[in-house]
């Protein structure tokens, strides 16, 4: 219990007051009895402490307050009149602002009053007094009991202390245990190792005496904190002003943690932007690896077309191959016809250029087995000629089908080929278009993210510089505020500031692993292009064998093209001759068919003169010698070379009207004769 104990009495010429400003114990008792016509008025607050009794005067104009504080408190021997004030134990920071020089009115606990003769005017003046002397004990009781919470304050920092070096005691006892362990394992080691040993007591001697070093800096820190807990209470009203300081600081700074965060959060959308783009960049890739494999295919397919127009053109060399042959052979046996048909002609022309010849050799020639003999060659010649002609028209007609189906055929082949050739060479160059595109895409779209993400590092890198001064600042606040006392607003900050640590320990992890992303992006990146590089090396080769086969393929066409020119040029020509030949053939056949004519018209003829001399010669033999002879001369005399001048022998005889009647029998068994002939 605390027992404040106060006496009002007025002083005429007080030493307590002067400027000494001596204790009570010193005052006399006339000194305190004084006339109540001085203006000073004194109160002297008398506090009985257990343990030791400091006496602190202070002296105003009005007021004299001395104060002996101790815990705990005790009556007041002096003072018959006391009071009993309880302190409750409740935490607080802040202070008053002068704890030396304080007004009166902050210190007045309830005291008593001895009374002492005074003048009417002072005991007027009491009651009012009263009151002033009711609100002083109020104010001090408060401050007494804000010194008490100090007290209590410094107690707890106490318990704090030693409960701090009892933890210090109890990890000094276990490391010593630690450490017993630890030579006990080094002496049960090999004697091979006592360097190492030696070192290891070395390391552990050293690490004992940085701890022992480290208990007397402990130890004297705490000697430290006990003489500055004396010292605390005139630092408190520092403290408070600089805790308004930090309190601004903080609020300034809380400000800047909230931007930080907002741009902090910004440079979250940026990575989350930067990887929407970078999925982006995954797709585009893909579809450009499609695109590739598309352009391959094709790229086969060409191939493949090339390689089938290689074969047609192989194919169409070996048709113009056969076909050639088969020229020759056509020309070959024309050549053999036109000899023919030469030899013919030369038949022919000596034919018509002797026919009376013919007539000679028929009429001199009785059995006739010459005559049938060249008849019989020349029916055999013409009809094989004949068959020669009707074989070499199938034949040429079979060649000029064929060589317009193979026309037909390399034509189509050829457009189809140079169509397919012309689509794959457009195919070719747009996937070039659109991968020449598509790249300069994704070089621009890397360029920005990596633009983006330096500035991104640029502005992490700054705000970590402010979050690290921000948190230096912080940590220089809080030791600053943990050496006199945490507050409440303290803790939150702390935690605040521990919450934008992690955060931005998680920003920073997060970052490494983007970094990491964006490497091994860069890296697929990389390959790709390695690949894309790769993949338009193998087209460009493709293409330049693709190319290079359809230049040889066209050169090829051309040549063939060529020789189916020189082909049809020959056929035409040989077909020409042919029809020339055939005309000349047909012409020939006629010239024979009119000379085969002749030549039956004059073999009966001959026939009929030969059996008409003969039965004359028989019929006249009988008759005169003369007249037969002159008959014969005159069958010589009317004999005409020329076929169509050709008469009858007894045509004379017959037509004149000649008194030779008698041999009318003989002219009879002629007429008969010549009709036995004809038949």
């Amino acid at each position: 219990m605390d027992y404040v104990n106060i006496e009002r009495f007025p002083l005429k010429n007080c030493k307590c007051c002067g400027p000494g400003g001596i204790s009570r114990s010193t005052c006399s008792e006339e000194d305190r009895r004084h006339n109540a016509d001085t203006k000073s008025k004194v109160i002297c607050v008398f506090l009985s402490l257990t343990e030791k009794t400091s006496i602190f005067c202070s002296c105003d104009a009005d007021l004299l307050i001395t104060i002996s504080l101790e815990v705990p408190l005790k009556k007041s021997p002096v003072t018959p009149r006391t009071r009993k004030l309880k302190t409750p134990g409740s935490e607080n920071n802040s202070a008053s602002p002068n704890p030396a020089g304080r007004t009166p009115k902050d210190r007045s606990p309830k005291v008593t009053e001895r009374r002492s003769p005074q003048s009417p005017a002072t005991e007027k003046k009491r009651p009012s007094r009263i009151s002033e002397l009711e609100t002083q004990l109020a104010q001090l009781q408060e401050d007494l009991k804000k010194a008490k919470d100090q007290l209590n304050t410094s107690e707890s920092w106490k318990r704090r202390a030693q409960m701090e070096a009892e933890d210090t005691k109890k990890q000094l006892l276990t490391m010593s245990e630690k450490f017993e362990e630890s030579q006990q394992q080094l002496m049960e080691l090999s004697s091979s190792e006592d360097v190492r040993v030696q070192e290891l007591r070395k390391i552990s001697h050293d690490r004992d005496k940085a701890w022992q070093s480290e208990l007397e800096a402990m130890q004297k820190q705490h000697s430290i904190d006990s003489a500055a807990l004396a010292s605390s209470m005139n630092e408190m009203q520092r403290l408070k002003n600089q805790l308004e300081m930090v309190v601004e600081s903080e609020a300034s700074q809380t400000k800047h943690a909230e931007s930080a965060y907002a741009e902090l959060q910004g440079l979250r959308l940026e990575l989350t932007e930067t990887l929407s783009l970078v999925e982006k960049m995954k797709t585009e890739l893909s579809d450009t690896r499609e695109s590739e494999a598309q352009a391959l295919e094709l790229v086969s397919k060409t191939q493949k077309q090339l390689e089938k127009a290689n074969a047609t053109a192989e194919m169409l060399r070996a048709d113009d191959v056969k076909t050639l042959e088969v020229y020759r052979s056509l020309s070959l046996e024309l050549e053999q016809s036109r000899a023919q048909v030469k030899s013919l002609e030369e038949l022919v022309s000596k034919l018509q250029a002797d026919p009376a010849t013919i007539c000679e050799k028929t009429v001199m020639n009785p059995t006739g087995d010459v005559e049938v003999l060249q008849e019989s060659v020349e029916k055999e010649e013409t009809k094989q000629l004949k068959a020669e002609m009707d074989l070499l028209k199938h034949e040429v007609g079979q060649l000029k089908s064929a060589l317009e189906a193979s026309e037909t055929r390399y034509q189509e082949e050829y457009i189809q080929s140079t169509l397919q050739i012309r689509s794959a060479y457009e195919q070719v160059e747009h996937i070039k278009l659109e991968s020449g595109h598509r790249e300069a895409e994704l070089e621009a779209e890397l360029k920005k993210t990596k633009n983006n993400i330096e500035e991104l590092r640029a502005n992490l890198m700054d705000k970590e510089t402010e979050l690290q001064g921000i948190s230096e600042e912080n940590e220089g606040l809080a030791l600053k505020i943990g050496k006199s006392q945490p507050s409440e607003r303290e803790s939150e900050l702390a935690m605040e500031l521990k919450k934008l640590e992690q955060d931005m320990e998680e920003l920073k992890a997060s970052l490494l692993d983007k970094e990491a992303q964006l490497q091994s992006l860069a890296a697929e990146n990389e390959t790709l292009w390695t690949e894309i590089k790769k993949g338009e090396m193998e087209k460009s080769k493709v293409n330049d064998e693709a190319v290079a086969l359809a230049e040889s393929a066209r050169a090829a066409e051309h040549e063939a093209l060529m020789k189916l020119g020189c082909l049809t040029e020959e056929a035409d020509k040989s077909s020409r001759r042919a029809a020339r030949v055939t005309e000349q053939l047909d012409a020939a056949q006629a010239a024979n068919t009119e000379m085969e004519a002749e030549l039956r018209r004059l073999k009966v003829q001959s026939d009929q003169w030969r059996k008409a001399a003969e039965a004359a010669a028989a019929m006249l033999s009988t008759g005169k010698n003369g007249k037969f002879v002159e008959r014969t001369g005159s069958l010589d005399n009317n004999y005409n070379p020329i076929p169509g001048n050709m008469g009858s022998p007894f045509s004379e005889d017959m037509d004149d009207d000649s008194p030779k009647k008698k041999n009318g029998n003989m002219l009879k068994k002629i007429g008969v004769l010549w009709k036995k002939g004809q038949k």
